[in-house]
């Protein structure tokens, strides 16, 4: 077991072989907020196979739509979870992969996210999980929010982990809000959680707040909080398709331009690592940079 390292860490350790990874999406009417969550998998740069997994309990189905194929799976049921521990749970059944990650429908996953995460669980022996230690935080609206950190707490969302150890130790709790957090809290009473405080230029995800949607988070672990959730969010996407285009990539870098832009405005005074961050986010939405320099960039 690896606990937290105080000093910053950059996991390094690359398996000779990339395993597959089944990032697991829980959904319900967050339709154009699930879509910046499809971008952020399609911009990933894991060398590996990756899969999305996403489990929609609407009575509205979702269809992935790209004509190219994508690794994008969704799984619809029109009857609802009773908690989203139970919802969580399925998709962990439904996964075929020996890794899994969490993948949140309402934050934003950096590039290099499920990279990190692997090489991470990789180098630590005797770890079936883990999590880094910081992320940024995202608060106000999708089209101008600001950001803030980093902040150094748990952010259960950015977890990747050994499936088939999560099911010995009992995978999700079903519960309303916390299952995420339980889960965690079984690798770390194992002792085979790695957690790590990443370089400022490595942290890789974004939690959103204040966003204008309804957070079961923020409402605790109660039925009213459950209820609420559905009540509030009714977004269903009126039968529109995920991904709305005939080339997913070039669709995934338009959707998360301006977003990325943000995140790369944001930093700037919070951390010595914005330019780093700024020309890796730049690389994602122009990967033709890669054969030129593109430490010019400014942020529009």
């Amino acid at each position: 077991m690896s606990g937290q390292n105080p000093k910053l860490e950059t996991p390094n350790a690359k398996p000779a072989a990339w395993p597959p990874v089944t990032c697991l999406c829980p959904t319900y009417g967050r339709f154009e907020r699930l879509r910046d969550a499809v971008a952020c998998f399609l911009l990933q740069d894991y060398p590996g196979e990756r899969r999305l997994l996403i489990f929609n309990d609407a009575r509205s189905p979702i269809t992935v739509g790209a004509r190219r194929a994508v690794p994008v799976s969704v799984i619809n049921t029109p009857t609802r979870f009773a908690t989203l521990g139970h919802k969580r749970q399925a998709l962990l059944e439904a996964a075929q992969t020996a890794l899994v990650a969490h993948w949140d429908d309402d934050d934003l996953y950096l590039p290099w996210h499920i990279t990190q995460a692997v090489s991470a669980l990789h180098g630590a022996v005797g770890a079936s999980g883990a999590k880094p230690g910081a992320a940024w935080w995202g608060l106000g609206v999708r089209e101008c929010f600001e950001v803030r950190g980093p902040c150094h707490n748990v952010f259960e969302g950015q977890m990747l982990f050994d499936r088939e150890r999560a099911l010995q130790l009992g995978g999700y709790p079903p519960r309303i809000s916390g299952q995420a957090g339980a889960l965690l809290g079984k690798f770390k009473n194992a002792g085979e959680l790695h957690t790590w405080n990443p370089a400022d230029r490595d942290i890789s995800y974004v939690y959103r707040w204040a966003d204008g949607l309804h957070h079961i988070s923020g409402s605790g672990d109660n039925r009213a909080s459950h209820d609420g959730f559905g009540e509030k969010n009714r977004d269903f996407g009126a039968g529109e398709p995920l991904i709305p285009s005939r080339n997913p990539m070039l669709w995934a870098r338009a959707r998360l331009a301006r977003q990325f832009r943000q995140v790369a405005m944001g930093v700037l005074g919070l951390t010595e690592d914005a330019v780093a961050i700024r020309d890796r986010l730049r690389l994602a939405i122009e990967p033709e940079l890669r054969r030129t320099e593109v430490h010019h960039f400014a942020p529009q």
